[in-house]
């Protein structure tokens, strides 16, 4: 799925004075994020920008990816994308992000998020479930061709099939940030309480076996036994 046009969002980032947790504690709990801007040999600044405005940002059909263009006080403005953002673990709310400056012109990596369209024959006719390995893939594009996301159809995998990365048809001008990437990212497995019941069965079987084959070999015994006595009495 391509961005059906280029978008760009404003947001305005102010030069933090104290960068301690305390202050970035303060930041968060008055509706800001903490923030750190670099890239292109500029120096990293600390900043911080308003958590209503980047939560919209992310909303728009770039998301994670989405081009902003960052006023730094009066004078510098940057064009930027979230690199890393970090999210409380239980809290709905992002504690901090890296903003890294871009050239429209230049090449960058991005993770692409992805989604497995169709139900598999494995899981329709075979028993199988899907597992998700990896949701996202590294891939390298100008900052305005990055995909908003990519689908890959997944109706076709038997059990014991799955995608790799190098698998995933890419658009024009969009690569693998790892040429030949054997990654998996998605595959159909038979249930693991199926195959430990079916393991199960088939130890018993062969215990079974094992008593039945005992028992024969105590009987054949028994008879040649029986056959020496009669000879020694004779």
């Amino acid at each position: 799925i391509l961005r059906k046009e280029i978008m760009e969002t404003n947001i305005v980032a102010t030069v933090r004075k104290d960068t301690g947790s305390a202050e970035s504690r303060r930041l968060r709990s008055s509706g800001s994020i903490p923030a750190i801007v670099y890239g292109l040999g500029m120096e990293p600044k600390s900043v911080y920008i308003d958590a209503r405005e980047f939560n919209n940002a992310l909303k728009t059909e770039a998301g994670s990816n989405v081009i902003l263009n960052l006023s730094i006080g009066k004078k510098d403005t940057v064009t930027a994308l979230p690199r890393e953002i970090q999210r409380h673990p239980y809290k709905d709310q992002i504690v901090h992000v890296d903003l890294i400056q871009v050239d429209l012109t230049q090449t960058v990596e991005a993770n692409v998020s992805l989604n497995f369209t169709g139900i598999p024959i494995g899981v329709k006719d075979e028993g199988g479930v899907i597992q998700t390995i990896n949701n996202t893939i590294t891939i390298v594009a100008l900052p305005t061709a990055i995909p908003s996301s990519l689908e890959i159809d997944i109706s076709e995998l038997n059990v014991g099939d799955n995608v790799v990365a190098k698998d995933v048809d890419l658009p024009e001008g969009v690569t693998l940030a790892t040429e030949d990437d054997d990654s998996i990212l998605v595959t159909v497995n038979i249930p693991r309480a199926v195959v430990e019941e079916e393991e199960g069965l088939g130890e018993g079987v062969e215990g079974e076996e094992g008593v039945e084959g005992e028992e024969g070999a105590e009987g054949e015994g028994s008879e040649e036994t029986g056959e020496e006595s009669d000879q020694d009495e004779s």
